[in-house]
């Protein structure tokens, strides 16, 4: 098997600690997550506590994240995206891989901008 490649580079985002929310869900609740990467076609994630749901039934969910980047209190990130991959890691939390969708061009021209900065906050 092939390994699988990146459509886009990543950026590692470091201590960018939020809160996600599953909007296909039975009962949609708030959950603790950290983003720990981000291009320009998506964001990783790790959500804590463990999600009700396998990561098999996570897949194509729409989760919003909204995130307080470690800079001050004068910016935050709100993400939305599909879920494309999930994963049980060995401490129980879900890595969850986020396909962003129905993006304007602004919010394209955001990301290319952080991509080509390679900006860690």
């Amino acid at each position: 098997m092939e390994p699988r490649r990146r459509r886009a580079p990543r950026v590692a985002t470091p201590g960018w600690a939020g809160r996600c929310l599953d909007e296909d869900a039975d009962e949609p609740d708030w959950y603790g997550c950290e983003v720990i990467d981000l291009s320009i076609v998506g964001v990783g994630l790790y959500l804590y506590p463990v999600l009700p749901l396998t990561p098999a039934a996570l897949l194509d969910h729409h989760v919003v994240v909204h995130v307080q980047p470690p800079v001050g209190d004068s910016i935050s990130v709100r993400l939305r995206g599909r879920v494309a991959n999930a994963s049980v890691l060995r401490d129980g939390a879900v890595r969850v891989g986020l396909e962003f969708v129905d993006l304007s061009e602004t919010e394209r021209q955001i990301l290319r901008v952080l991509e080509l900065l390679d900006v860690v906050w």
